[in-house]
């Protein structure tokens, strides 16, 4: 009957299974709360998704700028129109009349 009433020892199971438990809890803290965290990620996500909408408007307007370009590279006349309408300039022998709205 004594050899069922011997205590075993489990202070170095304990120790290890803390020792497992608290590497585990090591490895798992910067997948959830580090740099690369799932958070983070969707957060880089957003800004990625913000960032492409505004490439595409940028595209878009160097797309009419360069349009406008070159058809001021293509002839007289495009120089002309923009040189009236912005600048208000004429021709010789022309009278310039502005009306009040």
């Amino acid at each position: 009957m004594s050899r069922y009433n011997r205590k075993v020892n489990l202070t170095v199971p304990r120790l290890l299974a803390i020792l497992l438990l608290g590497l585990v809890a090591a490895i798992q803290y910067p997948l959830w709360k580090g740099k690369g965290s799932v958070a983070n990620l969707a957060e880089l996500r957003a800004q990625v998704d913000e960032q492409k909408r505004i490439n595409k408007a940028l595209e878009e307007e160097l797309d009419r700028l360069s349009a406008e370009a070159e058809s001021l590279r293509g002839g007289e006349q495009a120089m002309e129109s923009r040189a009236r309408s912005r600048l208000n300039m004429i021709k010789e022998n022309e009278v310039l009349i502005r009306l009040k709205p």
